[in-house]
């Protein structure tokens, strides 16, 4: 497995399993990568982060003493800026398996602009840039072609990857084992603990359902896009996400 290690670019979290993002706030708004390792000690990406040179990636791999060809898939969890910035870097280093769902796909491979995000309400202060600039032609992430596609149950090296639409339709969640959970924007950290960010959802009624799913299957590591990852007291924490009456209707109809 790889070493331990725990370095001003990220840390284990379990055997095997790695976070991995930048120790200050960036444009990404702490965008977070994670890092698997299967029983071949092969790598398996999910998301890319902000940045385009993917540093805070590399200077991760180097601080473990692993090198970039070892990464055999790439994954996206949704095709957000914020999430594919390394991207083209990693895939060309790497030759890796790029994964998203289809509906992801054409933003990723640069035909398509992510759908902009509401502008109300605009709280947080903290994340009003991030509504303005999803409305401008700006901060480009370079497209790269994606070779596979997402669904239901498909495994992506030690990854089983759920179908969690509602962010956007083709957000996916990873499981690691039978405890940890990479969620993607379902639930945030930053700038508070939430579920996600407020007004960034495309579809609130499929976001809530797909993030009740994810709540019940009581994680014990969630793994989220922006922000620490949850690792004490995880699924009474995400139980406090949906209490309330627009998820009290839901359960009476699951």
């Amino acid at each position: 497995m790889l070493t331990r290690c725990d370095s001003m670019f990220g840390r284990e979290l379990m055997p095997g399993a790695h976070q991995i993002g930048p120790p200050r706030v960036t444009q990404g708004g702490y965008s977070r990568s994670y890092l698997f390792e299967d029983d071949d000690g092969d790598l398996t990406l999910v998301d890319t982060g902000w940045d385009t040179g993917a540093r805070h990636i590399l200077r991760y791999l180097d601080d473990i003493g692993r090198s970039p060809a070892r990464i055999k898939h790439i994954a996206f969890t949704h095709s957000h800026r914020s999430h594919l910035g390394g991207l083209a870097v990693l895939a060309e280093m790497s030759g890796a398996e790029v994964w998203a769902h289809e509906t992801e796909v054409p933003i990723i491979q640069g035909h398509e602009r992510a759908y902009p995000i509401q502008l109300w309400p605009p709280l947080p202060p903290v994340l009003v840039p991030f509504r303005i600039i999803s409305w401008l032609p700006i901060f480009k992430h370079k497209a790269w072609p994606v070779g596979q596609r997402l669904e239901e149950g498909t495994q992506v090296g030690p990854l089983t990857a759920l179908w969690t639409p509602g962010h956007t339709p083709g957000h996916f969640a990873f499981r690691y084992g039978e405890s940890l959970l990479v969620v993607g924007d379902a639930v945030a950290t930053w700038p508070r603990f939430g579920a996600g960010w407020p007004g960034f959802n495309r579809n609130e009624k499929r976001y809530r359902e797909s993030l009740l799913g994810l709540v019940r299957s009581s994680p014990e590591i969630v793994c989220p896009g922006h922000g620490d990852a949850i690792t004490e007291d995880t699924a009474e924490r995400l139980r406090t996400l949906v209490r309330g009456r627009k998820f009290s209707k839901l359960d009476a109809t699951a």
